[in-house]
């Protein structure tokens, strides 16, 4: 039996360290290595370093070429406050805090071209920002506001699913808004585009093209049906894969901007998606949030459930097919794959709008889909990037409701790999 570590994040100098058996999963095969790889070293507190950095933090991006560590800072108060901040790839110290008009979530990097673009998730833009001269460049409008009840009207929605959509907007004091919200992105170097999927609100979502040499939208895919917000890219086929939240799995032809193939899957709602090229598969977390009412309303029918959720996936890229199925901890977020070691790295959020998060991250081989390591990692692991390199993730960490309320800083954790 493999053993695998938890360890603390509360007191660095107090991991807290037991041994015990590998969580089962199911697999229809093991990923083929023709190298060995080598033996995996445990992260030990001694490799970890944490550091607050400001009031909200969201999403990393590793930039080899200008050596720092870029990370969303959305200020929900006054988002004229937001920021991208640059901070020191070793230390974490903030070196410049760059200024947003709107608040910024997701990020891709063109580390080639000195930008970083970030999903404006709330305000229907993407913002670039200039990573060598730490500045603002542009932001992208990919849409304007509507008013809900004449766009819901215009898509001949049902008067049941009308009325329970308007009803729940109200409690938001919401009327007109901008149709759909943004979160993840991907960067197609190869055709100068950038992909972000449109979770629509009552609507079905879309994906937004944005061609990234003009700077301007290039075109709105439609047909991506309830929540859709897991994306990944193969590149040297040209395929962009899309995940939505009632269980399809859609795949784009990055040339010819059109849906080239649908796959039920089996699982509910893959939140965020990762390509392995050499293995073709995709590996995505199934979060296990309870959506049935909206995604029932959506639908106009009641969902069959295809997953317990807080899982990792491995599916097959062509045919959408479940290779591994793998338990995780509670409500999984972000996930990162290093091609090289064959490892992926998962944040798990350990609960949603609680008092006292237990969030931690998980390692597995995906060679054979072994759990390799847990780590405690309170309160709410987030997001998490890869040094190009491989040997150092960055994660952010997200406040509880106590921290919140204590007014305690959300912080960027550094992790030592081997």
């Amino acid at each position: 039996m493999q053993s695998y570590l938890r360890i603390g994040l509360g007191l660095l100098a107090a991991a807290s360290i037991s041994a015990c058996g590998v969580q089962s999963g199911t697999a229809a095969g093991a990923a083929s290595s023709t190298v060995a790889q080598p033996v995996f070293a445990p992260v030990t507190a001694s490799r970890i370093l944490q550091r607050p950095v400001a009031d909200d933090v969201v999403e990393l991006a590793f930039s080899r070429r200008q050596n720092a560590v870029f990370v969303s800072a959305p200020d929900w108060k006054d988002e004229t406050r937001s920021a991208v901040l640059r901070l020191d790839p070793e230390t974490l110290e903030v070196q410049a805090s760059i200024p947003l008009t709107g608040k910024g979530f997701g990020v891709a990097l063109d580390d080639a071209a000195d930008r970083l673009f970030l999903t404006q998730g709330f305000n229907g833009a993407i913002s670039v920002v200039d990573t060598a001269g730490n500045r603002l460049i542009k932001q992208i409008p990919l849409m304007e506001k509507v008013n809900f009840a004449q766009a819901y009207a215009d898509a001949g929605l049902s008067r049941k699913r009308t009325d329970f959509l308007l009803d729940a907007l109200k409690g938001f004091k919401i009327t007109e808004d901008y149709p759909y919200k943004l979160r993840e992105m991907v960067l197609d170097r190869e055709h100068g585009r950038l992909f972000a999927p449109g979770l629509g609100l009552g609507l079905d979502s879309v994906l937004f093209v944005v061609d990234t040499r003009t700077l301007t939208l290039e075109k709105i895919i439609p047909g991506f049906g309830y929540n859709a917000v897991g994306i990944a890219l193969d590149e040297a086929r040209g395929r962009v894969f899309v995940a939505n939240m009632q269980g399809q799995l859609i795949e784009v032809d990055a040339r010819t901007l059109k849906i080239s193939r649908i796959h039920e899957i089996e699982a509910d709602q893959l939140l965020n998606l990762e390509y392995d090229a050499k293995g073709n598969r995709l590996f995505g977390v199934d979060q296990g949030v309870d959506r049935d009412n909206w995604r029932n309303n959506h639908l106009e029918r009641e969902y069959r459930h295809r997953s317990e959720g807080h899982r990792v996936f491995a599916l097959d890229a062509d045919s959408g097919k479940v290779i591994a199925n793998l338990p995780t901890e509670e409500v999984p977020i972000g996930l990162r794959f290093d091609p090289s070691l064959q490892r992926l790295y998962v944040t798990n959020r350990g609960g949603v709008r609680v008092d006292e998060g237990k969030g931690a991250l998980t390692i597995y081989d995906m060679t054979d889909y072994r759990q390799l390591q847990a780590i405690d990692m309170p309160p709410h692991p987030n997001s998490l990037v890869l040094r190009d390199d491989g040997k150092v993730l960055y994660v952010t960490l997200k406040n509880d409701n106590n921290r919140r309320k204590a007014g305690g800083q959300e912080q960027v954790v550094r992790i030592t790999l081997d």
